[in-house]
């Protein structure tokens, strides 16, 4: 078992015991709202999470629970005890598959029979007039089986393929390749930019795309503004294999309608002899009504090509039909109404009353329409604008919020603008007549009657739904239940809440602070009481409280520490998705991913990751052709490396794109005002590199929805600094880029060095040292206006931390002590008072007026109760040199 799939059964088991135990709550105290609140959210989550494995049935089952919780929330359906024993049901069987993939015993063929009966059993709840019979019809109703085939196209969906435009199926038709077409409605998930998922490339990419509208609701001021509430509804030409292989990772955010190109062109027969009438061609109705398709050919095109057609709706219906004569290769769909009426458009139902997708659908393009001619509406339409009337006269009716959505929404279906309410009340009711009204009214009664009665009589009516499905879905469904059973594994991991081991961490904290005086008080005994004896047994203790302090550290330590792959994991996909946004073809290889950080620290790291991987996707990696005019392979390489170092962990990101060039980062930095006429000649090609994390700074020409901003890199730097890291970059025209993260593997107790300046004491972590030497003034040298020292012939450039950090300058000395360290650039060393030792500390972040100084990376405090200020080396190098 994989370890991802591990981490999700693990999750999902948690979530199933925390809803099971919501649903006795709710069973003996009542469905409160916050109750079943959290039992869909478990439920979302489990389903959301399913769908990164090939488990449909268990998806489809958790999707149909969800839905069902959805109605309850919403008060659409009220809860019942039935309604909780079958969700119980449920989730026990989820959790007997969760079993099975646990031990890899697993038949996902075996569960379809029965995700399909309790998926039905549950859905019959939300829905009892539907159908119980599990057929691919009602399936795409419930999203639990997105594709239903349609040979002849309903009102409904006429409708549907109209609301893209006047002349949608004339231009459908016309681009229409295969023997499929489909309507798809797909609204995403809403934490799907949590996953990195792109609802937007998803559509685009769909097989056969040829058009695609985008509806955003308006959102409240409570409304999540990371969640996804787009709904999408697109057209196009594909098998409803190709749909279902496209949106395999989507079921159940989507459903789709696949219907013949034949039906198609039998729904636009009519649209077409229209449009040849409008034409009035003589020798293209000879050819159509001879059926001379070599003739029609002919003269469709020429008539194309000869014509003008202007932007108007009846323009491009004409346009549109044209191109399908030119290129049509069977008019055996046009011949029985050639043959009743001719080819001079005389037929009647051309210019009657309009119909759904003939002079409705067109009236529905019309930009402005009198709202007094009348107007066949659609069962959607009625119920509309009688839900609107009825708000308008509503108690709660408020002029200044609800009028203009109303009059919107009214405008859209009658094609006209409203200034009042009265202008809009009278509108209504003429386009709904008494008799509309009344029969809606009947429906809605007829519903709420319909609904009282379910709610009491839910039991009887499940088991008739359960009884009306088929019986070999039934036979199949106990034939299997006693296999499917797997013995239920002990539990091998005992999680904690996080806050605990943050809790317990601090004591670890407070411990080493208390460790650390013990040598303080020797110190005290031996000098103030003048008792050897009792410094010695002081610091025999000590021994032996430290080392059990160190074995609890470690220990508290190794429970924070998870593996880097818990966040590596989550970027295939990312790059994946922005490789097709973009046109290019990436490579993501993955190395070192059992490499162990602090908890704390790795989900830090997560951000920073994605800002590198996105600049390495859109400024590095060159599209498909620039890099076989390189020389290149096609596809492109991105490395993400984590790698252990000491106490360290370091994050690599390579790519083998184009690289960066120095020089044209200096330019563009001295034109965005980053780098003043001077830095501009005299910085070196590493130091340009570094000018890309500078606020404000980017290498895009165009501002775009990855990148351009100018924000990502300042803010990786950012982010890394607070981590206690350090970030480099390395590039080579050409070759490609690296970027390197250098970060403590845990945030928790560190080694420091300690010394002394100016009578004060201050620290520097232990992995940056790396020897400390005492030197003769007479060794140290100048050259160029910088103090170096010559150790075993290597130049070490020197610092005085007395100038750096603003004291005095000290006395003329015989000797200096030199404290060597190592930075990205190299070694350096800071001239030092005096050396002490090293000593084990909990470092906390700067606040207050202190955060301001940059030289100090954090502060610590030590056993006699004296504040130690850490050093940030880089930043105090920055300033000496």
């Amino acid at each position: 078992m994989s370890e991802l799939l591990d981490v999700f059964i693990g999750e999902s088991r948690e979530n199933l015991e925390s809803a099971s135990q919501e649903l006795l709550e709710i069973q003996s105290s009542g469905p409160a709202s916050e109750r079943v609140d959290k039992i869909f959210r478990d439920l979302h989550t489990i389903k959301g999470s399913s769908d990164l494995f090939d488990i449909k049935p268990l998806t489809r089952l958790a999707h149909a629970a969800e839905d069902l919780l959805d109605s309850v929330r919403s008060n659409e359906v009220t809860y019942s005890d039935d309604i909780g024993d079958l969700l119980l049901e449920a989730l026990d069987q989820i959790s007997i598959w969760f079993d099975e993939l646990e031990v890899g015993s697993q038949n996902v063929e075996q569960w379809k029979p029965i995700s399909t009966q309790l998926s039905a059993q549950l859905r019959h709840f939300i829905d009892p007039t539907a159908s119980s019979e599990v057929d691919e019809s009602s399936a795409t109703v419930n999203n639990e089986s997105p594709i239903a085939d349609l040979q002849t196209l309903s009102e409904e969906h006429i409708a549907l393929i109209a609301s893209f435009g006047r002349n949608a199926d004339l231009d459908l038709l016309c681009k229409a390749t295969g023997s499929d077409c489909y309507f798809i409605h797909y609204t995403p998930d809403e934490g799907c930019f949590f996953r990195g998922e792109d609802p937007i490339n998803v559509t685009v990419a769909l097989p056969g795309i040829k058009a695609f509208n985008i509806e955003m609701p308006e959102l409240g001021e409570d409304a999540d503004i990371y969640n996804c509430f787009t709904s999408i509804k697109a057209l196009g030409v594909a098998s409803e294999d190709e749909i279902k292989q496209h949106m395999a990772y989507y079921e159940g955010q989507y459903s789709c309608v696949s219907f013949s190109t034949q039906a198609l062109k039998a729904e636009c027969t009519s649209k077409i002899l229209k449009c040849v009438e409008a034409i009035d061609d003589e020798t293209l109705n000879s050819a159509l009504n001879d059926t001379d398709i070599d003739q029609v050919h002919a003269s469709a095109g020429l008539l194309l090509a000869s014509l003008h057609f202007d932007d108007s709706e009846d323009g491009s219906a004409n346009r549109a039909v044209l191109s399908l004569l030119a290129s049509i290769d069977d008019l055996s769909f046009l011949n029985n109404e050639i043959r009743e009426n001719g080819c001079s458009g005389k037929d009647t139902n051309m210019n009657t009353s309009p119909e759904v997708g003939n002079s409705s659908t067109n009236e529905a393009g019309d930009s402005k329409r009198d709202a007094s001619m009348p107007k066949t509406l659609a069962l959607h339409e009625r119920a509309m604008l009688t839900q609107q009337l009825t708000l308008l006269n509503s108690d709660n009716y408020k002029s200044e919020f609800m009028f203009p959505s109303i009059a919107g929404l009214v405008g859209n279906i009658l094609g006209a603008e409203f200034e009042n309410e009265d202008a809009l009340a009278v509108a209504i009711s003429n386009a709904l007549d008494e008799e509309t009204i009344q029969a809606q009214a009947n429906d809605d009664q007829a519903q709420q009657t319909s609904n009282d009665a379910t709610a009491e009589t839910t039991k009887p009516a499940n088991t008739q739904q359960a009884n009306t499905l088929p019986a070999n879905a039934l036979e199949t469904t106990e034939d299997t239940a006693a296999p499917v059973k797997a013995e239920r594994q002990a539990v091998k991991m005992l999680k904690v809440d996080q806050s605990k081991i943050d809790y317990l961490m601090d004591i670890v904290g407070e411990l080493t602070v208390a460790k650390n005086s013990l040598p303080y008080l020797a110190k005290q005994a031996e000098e103030e009481g003048g008792s050897r004896k009792l410094s010695k047994q002081i610091k025999a203790h000590f021994s032996i409280v430290n080392r059990l302090t160190e074995s609890l550290q470690s220990a508290v330590l190794q429970i924070r520490m998870v593996p880097v792959s818990h966040v590596f994991q989550r970027y295939p996909r990312l790059v994946r998705d922005l490789a097709r946004k973009l046109d290019k073809k990436i490579e993501l290889c993955m190395q070192g991913e059992d490499t162990e950080f602090d908890k704390n620290l790795i989900e830090s790291l997560s951000e920073p990751l994605i800002h590198l991987l996105r600049n390495s996707i859109d400024h590095g990696i060159e599209s498909p052709a620039e890099r076989l005019a390189a020389g290149k392979p096609e596809v492109g390489r991105i490395d993400l490396i984590a790698t252990p170092l000491d106490d360290s962990v370091i994050i690599e990101i390579r790519d083998d794109g184009k690289g960066i060039d120095p020089q044209k980062i200096k330019l563009l930095a001295f034109q965005k005002g980053v780098i003043s006429e001077t830095q501009l000649e005299n910085l070196d090609d590493n130091e340009a590199l570094q000018l890309i994390f500078a606020a404000g700074f980017s290498t895009s020409e165009q501002v775009s929805d990855l990148s351009g901003r100018g924000v990502g890199m300042d803010a990786v730097k950012t982010m890394v600094s607070q981590a206690g890291g350090t970030i480099e970059m390395q590039s080579e025209v050409g070759v490609g880029s690296t970027f390197k993260l250098l970060l403590p593997q845990t945030m928790s107790v560190n080694r420091v060095m300690m010394f002394e300046v100016n009578d004060q004491m201050f620290g520097v972590g232990m992995d940056a040292v790396v020897e400390t030497v005492k030197v003769p003034t007479a060794d140290i040298q100048r050259i160029r206006n910088e103090h170096v020292l010559v150790i075993r012939e290597k130049l070490i450039p020197l610092c005085d931390l007395r100038e750096a950090l603003g004291f005095e300058a000290a006395e003329e000395r015989e000797e200096h002590s030199i404290l060597v360290v190592s930075t990205p650039q190299g070694e350096f060393g800071l001239i030092i008072d005096k050396f002490h030792e090293g000593i084990d500390v909990i470092q906390k972040p700067l606040e207050g007026v202190l955060a301001g100084y940059a030289h100090f990376s954090g502060t610590a405090l030590l056993g006699d109760g004296r504040v130690l200020l850490i050093i940030n080396v880089q930043e105090v190098l920055a300033k000496c040199l």
